[in-house]
C-alpha cells in the first residue's frame, strides 16, 4: 500500500484549492518528491519545537540560548525560550511527537495516511507554528491538517497554537535573539460528521491527480514507513 503523509496532503490541498500564488502544481511536485531547500524559517520552527518537548535549551549567556536540530543551531532570546517551556508547563500530561496513520480507499487505489501530532491528551491535539509575519486564521481554518489528524488519532478538538518572531527578517537567518514574541489565541477546530467526508474528498481528489498524472514514483509505502 501506497502512503502519503498529511503535510504532502495539505500541499495538495492548497494546490487543488488554488489557496494562493504561491501553491503552485512545480511546489506540490517538489514535496511530493522530498527535495528540500535549505530553509531558516524551517530550522527555528524545528528547534523552536524541541525546546517544546524536551523542556531544555543550552544557556550560552547574555541571555541567549542555543537550539541544535538535524544540524542547524539557533539563536534564541530569553522570551522565547521562558515561553516555549511555560506551552509545555501547561500541558504536563500531553504525550509528544505522537505518531499515527490510517487507512484510506479511493477508487484507483488504497493509501495510508500519517502524521506526527506535536502534543495530544485525552482526546486532543495541539500543533504549534512559528510564524514570521501576521497570520491568517483562513489559513488554519480551511487546512485539512486538523481534519485528517482527528481522525486519525480518533480526538475531537484540534488547536493550531501560533508564536510569531515579530521583527524578524531574512538576514537574521537563524539568529532571532533581536526579535520579538507574540502569541495568539489558538485556533480552535472541532470535529463534526462531515470531517470524514471530507477527508475522503481530498483522498479521492488526490490518488486521481496521482494516477492520472502517473506519478506513482513520487509515493513510498507504508511497509517501508513501519520497517524503520
Amino acid at each position: 500500500m501506497y502512503r502519503i503523509s498529511v503535510t504532502s496532503l495539505e500541499a495538495f490541498r492548497r494546490f487543488r484549492d488554488k489557496h494562493s500564488i504561491w501553491d503552485t502544481e512545480e511546489r506540490l511536485l517538489n514535496v511530493l518528491a522530498g527535495i528540500k531547500e535549505p530553509n531558516a524559517y524551517a530550522a527555528i520552527g524545528s528547534c523552536f519545537h524541541k525546546i517544546v518537548e524536551t523542556g531544555k535549551a543550552t544557556y550560552v549567556g547574555r541571555g541567549i540560548f542555543e537550539q541544535e536540530q538535524e544540524g542547524a543551531i539557533v539563536r534564541f532570546n530569553s522570551k522565547a525560550v521562558e515561553n516555549a517551556i511555560f506551552y509545555r508547563n501547561k500541558f504536563p500530561d500531553a504525550q509528544h511527537e505522537v505518531h499515527g496513520g490510517k487507512d484510506y480507499h479511493s477508487s484507483h487505489f488504497d493509501i495510508h495516511v500519517h502524521g506526527y501530532a506535536d502534543l495530544k491528551y485525552a482526546k486532543v491535539i495541539r500543533d504549534i507554528k512559528t510564524k514570521y509575519s501576521t497570520p491568517h486564521t483562513e489559513d488554519y481554518t480551511k487546512s485539512c491538517q486538523w481534519t485528517f489528524y482527528l481522525d486519525i488519532f480518533d480526538c475531537s478538538i484540534f488547536y493550531f497554537d501560533l508564536f510569531q518572531f515579530e521583527g524578524y527578517k531574512r538576514n537574521m537567518l537563524t539568529d532571532v535573539t533581536s526579535t520579538g514574541f507574540i502569541l495568539y489565541e489558538p485556533i480552535e477546530c472541532i470535529r463534526t460528521d462531515l470531517s470524514e467526508k471530507y477527508n475522503q474528498g481530498i483522498v479521492e481528489d488526490f490518488c486521481k491527480y496521482i494516477h492520472t498524472n502517473n506519478l506513482y514514483h513520487l509515493l513510498k509505502t507504508k511497509e517501508e514507513l513501519y520497517q524503520l
